[in-house]
């Protein structure tokens, strides 16, 4: 997974940059986010790994095409004196959600699999007491990432500031003549 997200952030950052625009970057994100939620919700006990970490490459994926988007969307929508407060309220409400989400995903996974009390000879909980909670989690990510999706398409793309993309293109030709 953080290979994937490795290499899209890195690409998607290239590209913006290249291109002045960053709108798809989150809508694709997002959608890759979803559907490997969704694909990894479908796992069960017998699930191969080679399938599980492809599974989790289109997450990844997904998440390393909106990483820094969100930091860039928020300093590119404010005026120059207001980029500092802009990063600082994307890094809080970033800590917030994963907080959150944490918690919420740690209460659905506790009371999925305390209210299935399917518990082995020696008192453990059954794996698939534990496959059967992951399911709901993964099913609840899902579903936040398509809440997340809509989110994304609603963006108004602000033009980056900086070198547009004609002079971005036209530097390197100029640097090798």
């Amino acid at each position: 997974m953080m290979i994937a997200t490795l290499i899209t952030s890195s690409i998607a950052g290239k590209v913006m940059t290249a291109t002045g625009r960053y709108k798809i970057f989150p809508v694709l994100g997002t959608l890759l986010m979803a559907v490997g939620m969704g694909l990894l919700s479908t796992m069960n006990t017998g699930t191969p790994r080679t399938l599980t970490s492809l599974y989790m490459l289109v997450l990844g994926a997904g998440t390393g095409l909106c990483m820094q988007m969100s930091s860039t969307i928020a300093q590119n929508a404010v005026e120059l004196r207001d980029i500092g407060s802009a990063s600082a309220a994307t890094n809080l409400f970033r800590n917030l959600g994963g907080s959150i989400g944490i918690a919420i995903f740690a209460s659905l996974f506790t009371g999925t699999v305390t209210a299935r009390p399917t518990q082995t000879a020696r008192g453990l909980i059954s794996i698939h007491d534990v496959a059967h909670a992951t399911h709901l989690i993964f099913l609840t990510g899902a579903c936040i990432g398509t809440a997340a999706l809509i989110a994304s398409v609603l963006i108004e793309e602000v033009p980056l500031r900086g070198k547009s993309a004609a002079a971005a293109s036209a530097v390197p030709d100029a640097q090798t003549a």
